[in-house]
């Protein structure tokens, strides 16, 4: 009896440290996993985008870097995750549009994890190519309106982290702006103060009404609990959108509130 009380006694311990030596190993694989701040320039894979001969690529940075001690990845599968990197624009097949009218819309489909701060055009017949931006911004996505008498690209950027959370995503004052299909004349559209939600087609007028939030309660962020503005601009003469209801009016409007 008390030679088996030993045994058991032994097969405990042997358990108990098979069982710590495994928790130790997987806490160094947790380990080996850093996340570092890093300001390594990042060119995307080139995409085409359905503009003979141009291909994009998308430029900018990782918010997260991570870094794998590679001594600790064991099976193939956990070191091809360990490098993949997605840093890219995709087609939006997600069932929500932030550009209903656009025949094709591109969003960066991890903003939180990837900075996209620019886009490269490259002409593979020509061999040139050329920047969209000559400024600081963070590009969330992109719709192409090739229906449009005068052919635009519609943007949705952002220039301020208003929350202060050092990520610039749709959390922030997201900006409309426009090029043309080749992204040449980038232009804003709407002030940086305020959020664009989206906008309304006037077809016949080859207008749009523009719908933004401001941040009214001065949180640093933009709900339904702040006020909404609409700006108009011209699809033929594309510039910042004019406001259609002046201060006087709306602040009229707010004393019979």
């Amino acid at each position: 009896m008390q030679k088996t009380k030993l045994v058991i006694l032994f097969s405990f311990l042997i358990l108990s440290v098979s069982c710590n030596k495994k928790e130790t190993v997987e806490k160094k694989v947790d380990e080996a996993v850093v996340s570092v701040k890093s300001d390594a320039l990042i060119i995307g894979d080139p995409f085409k985008y359905g503009i003979e001969n141009l291909v994009l690529f998308p430029v900018g940075s990782n918010y997260k870097p991570k870094v794998y001690e590679k001594r600790f990845l064991k099976s193939s599968s956990a070191k091809q995750s360990a490098i993949d990197i997605s840093f890219s624009f995709k087609m939006n097949t997600v069932g929500y549009f932030y550009d209903t009218n656009a025949s094709t819309e591109y969003i960066n489909v991890d903003e939180d994890q990837f900075d996209i701060r620019n886009i490269l055009f490259y002409n593979l017949k020509t061999g040139v190519s050329y920047p969209l931006i000559h400024d600081s911004l963070h590009i969330l996505s992109f719709a192409l309106h090739k229906d449009y008498d005068n052919p635009l690209i519609f943007y949705r950027v952002v220039k301020n982290d208003n929350n202060k959370d050092s990520i610039f995503n749709k959390n922030d004052a997201v900006m409309l702006y426009v090029s043309d299909l080749y992204g040449k004349s980038f232009t804003q559209i709407t002030p940086e103060d305020e959020h664009y939600v989206n906008y309304t087609l006037y077809s016949e007028r080859k207008t749009i009404l523009i719908k933004t939030i401001i941040d009214s309660d001065n949180d640093s962020s933009f709900t339904v609990v702040d006020e909404t503005n609409f700006r108009e601009m011209s699809l033929d003469k594309p510039a910042m959108g004019r406001s259609i209801f002046s201060n006087t009016l709306k602040d009229s409007l707010r004393s019979l509130l």
